[in-house]
């Protein structure tokens, strides 16, 4: 075989194998700045398992209904009976089966069927036979209170947080490093919505994400959003009065935070000079929201209590964005539907060491375990060095890929890197043979038998990878972790390590 006169820093796939190693370092341990305490973790964020922490299942209680009505009551009189009568909300959408309605609380099919004699309906059958009645909410609804409770969680500063949905009504929050009895109080309890407006300094001085100790001197209370804001008036969706008008979210004060906004505007001089008296919306303590009082609004608010007011938030795309983040903050306080804390646990934190110290030996093991037996195999360090670099570089690479995308690594995760380590030396061992089993040869030789080894290499990883993209899609809990990197770590082995292998064995063989 005819080596190439190009060194090996001089080939693409070699050159490319070395930047993204260098890429994966650069993320995990220089850009963005890990924490001062971080050491050899880096920007590397570890689950409850490995740090310890608790975990909650929350079931989302509603219910999903189909119902027969008479023809003169239509599904808006329908949904609005039901919210009357169940005092809850109650909303509907059109399916090929019919009007479907989602009343966000649970209710017993027996207790439903009482209250639908009200206007002669019933609950509709499935073409089965059998009652259209679900213990379950939309998709939608699911995922609103997921966008919530995250909102809370990140206000709080709680980084190390997944979040993973199994079905439509069932959830599970993995906290790590929170004991059981705070997450239960962040999960279950609302957050703390505040209305205040600025008494002090000028416009502009009050910014996001400030907290309050810091506006605390140049603000004064006006309401607490539980007790003055109607919660099911904030509007699902930005509005604006034109198209080329701001974007903003809507809501509405009950009598009390209506009062308590006219009074503060007029004893601070809000209502006479807006611009240096902004009207600032925090939760739980956080800054999310300040403006001032439109000159309209200022001048309206002289003579009576205005109720149905919206923040506005800028134009174009920007401002519609956070329309829709502001709205998902004056949520905050009140999720669309109960939760039901069906399952909780914890993991104690000196467990949570001993299982991260556990999970890197066993990891180093398995490489060191796989070198060995190539070792046995070949009996020469040439071929051996490159193997173990190579595998090594795989696994420097789905860190970084972990850091990027800020995925939190779990035993599941750990063992996933364990059977990437497993398929990998697999893979670089029919390579090893190719190019072996035929001594030197001609280039065009060479090339065939890589071709060849390469081949076996694709099949063998795709049918690997559509079996764990089974296990990824499917919301089997903490299973899809395992499934993610096992994928992430056999496709980085495909396009970056396997080929830069064969052109290191090319050169020293």
């Amino acid at each position: 075989m005819k080596k190439s006169e190009k060194g090996l820093l001089g080939d693409i796939r070699v050159m490319a194998l070395l930047l993204c190693v260098l890429a994966a370092l650069f993320v995990i341990y220089v850009y963005p700045p890990p924490p001062p305490d971080a050491g050899i973790n880096g920007n590397l964020r570890y689950g409850l398992d490995l740090v310890g922490g608790s975990w909650l299942q929350l079931k989302l209680e509603g219910t999903l209904v189909g119902i027969t009505a008479p023809v003169t009551v239509n599904e808006s009189a329908v949904a609005d009976f039901l919210e009357k009568e169940l005092d809850t909300e109650v909303t509907y959408y059109k399916t090929d089966e019919g009007a479907i309605y989602e009343i966000r609380e649970s209710v017993t099919k027996e207790r439903l069927s009482e209250v639908l004699k009200g206007i002669n309906g019933s609950i509709a059958k499935r073409p089965n036979g059998e009652d259209f009645f679900e213990d379950s909410i939309t998709t939608s609804t699911r995922d609103e209170t997921r966008r919530i409770i995250e909102t809370k969680i990140n206000m709080l500063g709680l980084a190390s947080t997944t979040i993973r949905t199994v079905g439509n009504n069932l959830m599970i929050i993995d906290l790590a490093g929170i004991d059981i009895r705070t997450a239960e109080d962040i999960v279950g309890k609302p957050g703390k919505f505040e209305i205040r407006i600025q008494t002090n300094g000028t416009g502009g001085d009050i910014e996001k994400e400030q907290r309050l100790g810091e506006i605390e001197n140049i603000t004064a209370h006006v309401v607490y959003g539980s007790e003055g804001i109607e919660s099911k008036s904030v509007g699902a969706m930005p509005v604006r009065e034109k198209e080329d008008s701001p974007w903003g979210a809507s809501f509405t004060l009950k009598p009390k935070g209506a009062v308590a906004l006219r009074d503060a505007a007029l004893e601070y001089g809000a209502t006479d000079n807006p611009t240096d008296h902004e009207l600032t919306m925090l939760l739980d303590d956080v800054v999310v929201y300040s403006a001032p009082l439109s000159p309209e609004l200022a001048k309206d608010i002289k003579e009576e209590p205005a109720y149905g007011l919206r923040a506005e938030t800028g134009l174009g795309d920007e401002g519609f964005k956070n329309a829709k983040e502001l709205i998902i903050h004056l949520k905050a306080g009140v999720l669309p539907v109960n939760v039901d804390i069906i399952g909780s646990g914890e993991v104690p934190a000196y467990l949570g060491a001993k299982f991260k110290e556990g999970a890197i030996i066993a990891g180093l093991l398995a490489l060191i375990a796989v070198t060995l037996v190539v070792f046995l195999r070949y009996r020469e360090k040439k071929i051996v060095l490159p193997m173990f670099f190579t595998l090594l570089s795989e696994i420097i690479l789905i860190l970084g890929f972990a850091a990027v995308i800020n995925w939190q690594l779990d035993l599941p995760s750990i063992a996933g890197i364990i059977a990437v380590i497993g398929t990998g030396v697999d893979q670089l061992v029919i390579i090893t043979d190719e190019v072996l089993s035929g001594g030197r040869s001609s280039a065009r030789m060479y090339r065939k038998r890589i071709s060849f080894a390469f081949g076996i290499i694709f099949v063998s990883a795709t049918t690997t990878i559509v079996a764990m993209l089974a296990l990824a899609f499917m919301a089997l809990g903490t299973l899809r972790g395992f499934a993610i990197v096992t994928i992430v770590g056999l496709l980085f082995g495909i396009f970056i390590t396997r080929p830069a292998y064969a052109r290191v064995i090319e050169t020293i063989v």
